[in-house]
């Protein structure tokens, strides 16, 4: 058994297999959006194709900005918020550090939204401004007038701090509560199994068992949903809908980290594997 701290994140080596893998998840995707359309619309399959290479380029661009910005943040933010610790005993992850998790994390949320927003803030009005000229000439005034009420909504700063402020709180409990999740399940060796290797100051992280990383992720993810569905049914949720979020969510959960576990073990040895600091 050994504590170690995540020093640092390699941020390279982080944004190219994070990038890779959402890459190929958003092959898949715009395959499965393209069937769905081309088969429900005719003669569109000719639009359509159009679709897979914007939603791959645009994943890209988004991922290698959204990767490169949650390590390099980590690497800064862990020297003055604390490192995450790991109690890794062999191959098995049995705990890792809540307080740190759920903190570092938070951050990292509230600074990413912050810069997306100011971003967003400078595109957004010039659209919907371009959307509202469209939708007078074509004579869609009832139309125009839900977009710039829906504008309006945005826009006002109430709703933007309750935005910003809520989204991170949100992340901040739900991380907390999945690591302490993870850890309980863990204590019962349902935890999660990895191969790690070596190389210079780095630790290596070789492969993850694909099903054992699912189950492990899917079991959080139910546990999550069944608080989430509890609270819903106390705000009035009928039962039938909230246990067929927590059955969904599960479903969702467990399928999405089968293939990413199953890509990076794909990925990884053809791309570069992704190197952590710990000590």
């Amino acid at each position: 058994m050994a504590i170690k701290e995540l020093k640092s994140i390699d941020i390279a080596s982080y944004t190219i297999i994070s990038t890779g893998i959402a890459t190929l998840i958003s092959i898949i995707i715009s395959i499965i959006i393209v069937g769905i359309f081309a088969a429900s619309v005719q003669n569109s399959i000719g639009v359509m194709m159009y679709i897979i290479p914007t939603i791959v380029f645009g994943t890209m661009i988004c991922s290698i900005f959204l990767y490169f910005s949650q390590g390099y943040l980590y690497n800064v933010l862990s020297k003055k918020l604390g490192f995450i610790k790991l109690d890794i005993e062999g191959d098995y992850i049995k705990k890792v550090s809540a307080k740190e998790t759920g903190l570092i994390f938070g951050v990292i949320t509230l600074i990413l939204i912050l810069v997306v927003y100011l971003a967003l803030s400078l595109i957004i009005p010039l659209f919907i401004s371009s959307l509202m000229t469209l939708l007078m000439y074509a004579s869609q005034t009832d139309v125009a007038t839900y977009v710039y009420q829906l504008m309006f909504i945005i826009s006002n700063p109430t709703s933007i701090a309750v935005g910003i402020i809520g989204s991170t709180i949100i992340v901040s409990v739900f991380t907390l509560l999945g690591v302490y999740i993870y850890n309980v399940l863990a204590n019962s060796e349902r935890g999660i199994l990895v191969k790690l290797s070596k190389e210079g100051k780095f630790t290596q992280l070789d492969s993850i068992p694909p099903v054992n990383f699912a189950i492990a992720m899917g079991a959080i993810s139910l546990i999550l949903n069944i608080i989430m569905a509890i609270i819903l049914i106390i705000s009035g949720v009928q039962i039938f809908n909230a246990l067929i979020d927590v059955l969904l969510g599960f479903f969702i959960t467990f399928i999405a980290s089968l293939i990413i576990a199953a890509f990076y073990n794909f990925l990884a040895p053809k791309i570069g594997k992704l190197n952590v600091e710990l000590e």
